[in-house]
């Protein structure tokens, strides 16, 4: 895993981040929320790889397979810091002056610039997690009997922060000014979200049968 900066949330210990989540502040919020709780369903999923690797005679694949997991995880984990940066550039452009002409367009430009900051990086994270869920797929199929249901938890886990993360998209998508991107955006999610729950749902059926 990577080193994470001095001021990402990664350095917080999990009372603190739950705590903040729960008080007045406007970040960490749904977006980043999500993205959170993506890496831990994700880590779920790489832990049952790793036991499994453990135990098996070749590991070589295996290990291939729990690479890409903790390469998703760092992905996931540097959205959910990306996700508060964007939101506190949001407000530093709320708060640029309006008082000429000269001065709106350019509070304008910022702030549709950090819109589009804000709805892209919900958007990747939905697209990290989906992958996390093509990971659980494999791991649903090799992972031992004993730590497949864990398999089972991280996928329902991703499947609901792709949900969750795509709330950010719906509530920028309205600030958007550019219709043409306002509606490729909207695609991507739809798309997502489909993808996520058509998955989910075949690493369900697959896990539910291991475990009869």
């Amino acid at each position: 895993m990577t080193t994470e900066a001095e001021d990402s949330l990664w350095r917080w210990p999990l009372a603190t981040f739950r705590d903040t989540l729960a008080s007045d502040s406007p970040t960490p919020g749904g977006g980043s929320a999500a993205m959170v709780s993506a890496t831990l369903g994700l880590g779920l999923v790489v832990m049952a790889l790793r036991i499994t690797a453990n135990k098996a005679p070749d590991r070589a694949f295996l290990d291939t397979l729990i690479l890409s997991g903790e390469r998703l995880m760092a992905e996931l984990s540097a959205h959910a810091d990306a996700d508060i940066a964007v939101f506190d550039a949001y407000i530093a452009a709320l708060k640029l002056p309006k008082a000429t002409g000269d001065e709106t367009a350019v509070r304008r430009a910022a702030l549709q610039e950090a819109m589009v900051a804000a709805t892209e990086i919900p958007l990747n994270a939905a697209q990290s997690a989906l992958e996390g869920l093509d990971l659980s797929s494999q791991a649903a199929t090799l992972a031992t009997t004993q730590i497949v249901s864990d398999v089972g938890a991280g996928a329902a886990t991703l499947r609901g922060a792709v949900e969750a993360v795509l709330y950010a998209v719906d509530v920028n998508l309205r600030g958007l000014d550019d219709s043409g991107r306002r509606q490729a955006y909207a695609d991507s999610r739809d798309h997502l979200l489909a993808a996520a729950g058509q998955r989910a749902d075949g690493i369900a059926r697959l896990v539910r049968d291991r475990l009869r």
